[in-house]
C-alpha cells in the first residue's frame, strides 16, 4: 500500500506566503486570507507533494465548516479547490 507523504510547511518556507495568497484568491474568500468569523479563521493543516490543505470551522460566507485543497506550485497534478 502506498502512503501519501504529508508535511507541515513552516512559516519560513518559500511557499508560505504564496499559499496564503492563493487561499485569499479563492472565490469563497474574496481576497481575505483569514476570513475571521466568531473567533474562527482559516487554519493551515498540512501539505502533500501535490497540495496544501486548509480548514475553517465557521466560514463567514457560509456559516459552516469549509475545507480547501490548493495545488502546490511544484505539483505534477492539477488540483481544483474544493469546499465541503
Amino acid at each position: 500500500m502506498t502512503q501519501s507523504r504529508l508535511e507541515f510547511i513552516d512559516h519560513n518556507h518559500s511557499e508560505w506566503n504564496s499559499m496564503w495568497e492563493q487561499l485569499s484568491q479563492d472565490p469563497l474568500n474574496g481576497g481575505n486570507a483569514l476570513c475571521i468569523n466568531e473567533g474562527h479563521c482559516w487554519e493551515y493543516v498540512s501539505s502533500s507533494p501535490d497540495h496544501h490543505y486548509f480548514r475553517h470551522n465557521f466560514h463567514p460566507a457560509t456559516n459552516r465548516p469549509e475545507h480547501i485543497y490548493l495545488e502546490r506550485s511544484s505539483s505534477k497534478f492539477h488540483w481544483v479547490a474544493l469546499t465541503a
